[in-house]
């Protein structure tokens, strides 16, 4: 049996008061379950964790209680309705918030303290489902034999509250081979929200793919949106610090003309003095079992073309050798036997003599994964398509105030983890090994990015095999963490092929509307003869309802309207 587990938190209890009434259930865009469920299925809704936190790690978690437990029958598939406010928060901005609805019947509520560690009280699935709920804000999908009677029978008594004694500070985690990708990411997700931050589930998820379909990417936003934040904290929550030397910032200046800040050189005494990166690229070659981020903070305050065209072209030279991904020399021999080591911290002196020892070049470790933010206002420097086309672009423009405001919660120490090098190692390095586990996705893939090649073309911005090969990848890995399909499809759209897009000549408006009529979905998108057409494109992209791509695709066009030019960095 399908169990769709929602988890209400303070501010979703009224909403659930009206649905006990009218029977209906919605989820906010890109909150529904990945998994699909039918009528028939049941939904289970849980509230009032004890824990004071919803984020405690699993091992404290489960020893407390909910205080609210409902079950009912779906009635209807998961349908989408943009136009009827149906719950009260809605109905009192006469606005939808939650579009994605379900119905259900014979609702079975309980009010108590319901143990989540008692096997009689929750099959322990479905409590591991409830906190993964909780803490993800995301309803969850679990299969398990039925649901105990007492959720499911008004006549059968609720259980005995269970006495428990939850430990005052948590323990690190146990190490758990059984957990997936996706649970794996979901304590990232958790250790990051800890900490003060919440990002949507989706990028979290695309920035991981990312990471292992290219170890170069790009966070691109707004200032002050949380894209620095985002790679440290990621790097902490696998166990990559500044204190153990995971983890480095590197600021980049704006005179920055060539490689020599990052890589180094040689200077008139025929000493070769290292760059920032070096220090990173020794230890991540002296330590390959454990993962090691660099993040570039404003990277394009500077041309990124001038200064870090070497590190892209050793990037593109990436190859499989046995079980190992290498590339062709970042560090030779000289370089390395005239290193001035005094200025490395002693973990890359110790690298640096293993290295001299060895008399061999150094490639661009696979474990070493390079991440850059950037801003775009007038300070900063456009991207060619050489750099776009050789990384993934994750924008971070969807803001939500209001996000992480609405939970009750004391302070919780969340662990980190110490995850391996096997959580980021990249299984595929070009497209055969794509096609020998994922060949159907692969084609679906090629199908959708060659259905807007042909729009793409008119304009001179159509993408290449470099494009499609890293798209597929991207979606494998993607489909591995827990993406859905159409979030798969948006994220290639958002990462590889929008970025491209930018010109003041007539063709670029009508590529943007020839695209915006192609991916628009279920969303009523104007049409050109509409008189209102600009004000249409302004609600379109603010529409909370829409796909972040039409909502962006409409920005860009709005921007194309009104000052002959547009690109995606400007929306």
């Amino acid at each position: 049996m399908k169990i769709v587990v929602v988890y209400l938190g303070r501010a979703s209890l009224p909403n659930f008061a009206h649905s006990t009434q009218s029977g209906v259930w919605g989820f906010k865009n890109n909150k529904q379950p990945d998994d699909e469920f039918a009528p028939g299925d049941m939904v289970f809704f849980a509230s009032g964790y004890t824990g004071n936190n919803i984020r405690w790690p699993e091992e404290q978690w489960l020893p407390h209680y909910i205080t609210l437990a409902a079950s009912a029958q779906i009635k209807s598939p998961l349908k989408r309705d943009n136009n009827t406010p149906h719950w009260p928060d809605e109905v009192a901005e006469n606005k939808v918030h939650y579009p994605q609805r379900f119905t259900f019947t014979n609702l079975q509520r309980k009010d108590g303290r319901f143990a989540l560690n008692d096997g009689n009280t929750f099959p322990l699935e479905l409590s591991l489902a409830i906190r993964k709920a909780a803490i993800g804000g995301k309803a969850q999908v679990v299969e398990i034999p039925a649901l105990p009677a007492w959720l499911t029978n008004s006549n059968a008594p609720s259980p005995s509250p269970v006495p428990s004694a939850p430990s005052a500070k948590p323990a690190s985690p146990k190490p758990s081979p059984q957990r997936s990708i996706g649970e794996t990411l979901l304590e990232i997700e958790n250790y990051v929200a800890s900490r003060g931050f919440v990002f949507p589930n989706r990028i979290l998820r695309a920035f991981y793919a990312s990471l292992r379909s290219k170890p170069f990417v790009i966070l691109a936003g707004n200032s002050g949106t949380g894209k620095s934040r985002l790679v440290r904290l990621f790097a902490e929550a696998s166990g990559a610090t500044v204190s153990n030397g995971r983890f480095t910032m590197i600021p980049v200046r704006p005179d920055w003309n060539d490689s020599s800040e990052l890589l180094g050189y040689f200077d008139l005494n025929g000493d070769f003095n290292p760059g920032q990166l070096i220090a990173p690229i020794l230890m991540a070659h002296q330590n390959p079992a454990k993962p090691f981020f660099v993040c570039l903070d404003e990277m394009n305050l500077a041309k990124v073309e001038h200064y870090f065209s070497d590190f892209l072209s050793i990037v593109e030279s990436r190859r499989r050798s046995k079980h190992r991904i290498v590339t062709d020399p970042i560090l030779h021999e000289a370089q390395l036997r005239k290193m001035k080591a005094d200025g490395l911290r002693p973990e890359a002196q110790a690298a640096l003599s293993h290295a001299r020892s060895a008399n061999q070049p150094i490639g661009l470790p696979e474990n070493l994964f390079i991440v850059g933010t950037v801003n775009m206002d007038e300070t900063t420097q456009p991207f060619s398509r050489k750099v776009l086309d050789r990384a993934h672009t994750l924008e971070f423009n969807d803001i939500d105030l209001l996000q992480g405001l609405d939970e009750e919660v004391t302070p919780a120490e969340v662990p980190a983890l110490d995850l391996d090098q096997t959580f980021f190692q990249p299984e595929f390095t070009c497209l055969n090994d794509v096609l020998s586990q994922h060949r159907e996705m692969a084609k679906e893939i090629a199908a959708f990015i060659e259905g807007l090649n042909g729009e793409l073309a008119s304009a001179g911005f159509e993408v290449g095999y470099r494009v499609r090969d890293e798209a597929i990848s991207f979606a494998a890995y993607a489909t591995e963490a827990g993406l859905a399909k159409a979030d798969v499809n948006e994220a290639v759209v958002l990462q590889k092929i929008l970025p491209r897009i930018q010109g003041s000549s007539p063709r670029v408006g009508k590529l943007l509307h020839s695209l915006l009529q192609k991916l628009k979905g279920d969303v009523d998108a104007p049409q050109l003869e509409d008189p209102n057409f600009d004000q249409r494109l302004a609600e379109l992209r603010s529409d909370g309802n829409a796909s972040s791509i039409v909502r962006k695709i409409a920005g860009m066009l709005l921007i194309f309207r009104e000052e002959n030019f547009t690109s995606f960095w400007l929306v």
